[in-house]
C-alpha cells in the first residue's frame, strides 16, 4: 500500500472550502485534471457517489466513505480505468488560528494491481504522477475558491 500527503494554505473560510470538497458532482469545475463530472445518485453524506471522467480514455466511480462536514470527507475509488485496485483519497481540513484561512490536505492510500509490475510502476511512475495531479487538484480548488469568494 502506499500513500502521501499533499497541503495548500487557501484564503477562505472553512465552511467555504467545505462547501465546495462537499459539492461532490462539482469537482470538475475546479479541479483542472477532469474533463466532466457529475453525481451518480442524491445521497448526501456518507454513500455518496459520483463519475469523474479525466479524458475520454479515462474515468473513474468514487463513493464517500467518511463525511464529518466541515472537517473530513473521504472517497473511495470503486471503479475506474486507472490500475487502482484500491484507492481511498482522504481531505482533511484545518483552521488557521483567528484568520479566514483554511489548510486543507489530501491522503491517498493506494494499491496497484498487477502485484510486483504494480510496484514496479507505482515506483517508476504512478506516484510522481498521481503526486502531481493532487497538487494540482489542490492549487484549482485554491484558485476557485480564491478568484470567486
Amino acid at each position: 500500500m502506499s500513500t502521501f500527503t499533499e497541503r495548500t494554505t487557501i484564503d477562505a473560510p472553512r465552511h467555504t472550502v467545505w462547501a465546495a470538497l462537499a459539492d461532490i458532482g462539482a469537482i470538475a469545475t475546479w479541479n483542472p485534471g477532469l474533463i466532466g463530472s457529475h453525481r451518480t445518485n442524491d445521497i448526501e453524506g456518507i454513500g455518496g457517489a459520483r463519475h469523474c471522467d479525466i479524458s475520454a480514455k479515462h474515468s473513474l466511480t468514487e463513493h464517500v466513505v467518511e463525511f464529518e462536514p466541515r472537517r473530513a470527507i473521504t472517497f473511495r475509488i470503486t471503479d475506474s480505468t486507472l490500475p487502482f485496485k484500491t484507492a481511498d483519497i482522504a481531505f482533511t481540513l484545518t483552521d488557521i488560528a483567528q484568520q479566514a484561512r483554511t489548510e486543507l490536505t489530501v491522503s491517498p492510500t493506494y494499491t496497484l494491481k498487477y502485484g510486483p509490475l504494480g510496484r514496479i510502476l507505482n515506483t517508476v511512475a504512478v506516484q510522481r504522477n498521481y503526486r502531481a495531479g493532487m497538487r494540482e487538484l489542490l492549487e484549482g480548488l485554491k484558485r476557485h475558491l480564491e478568484q470567486h469568494c
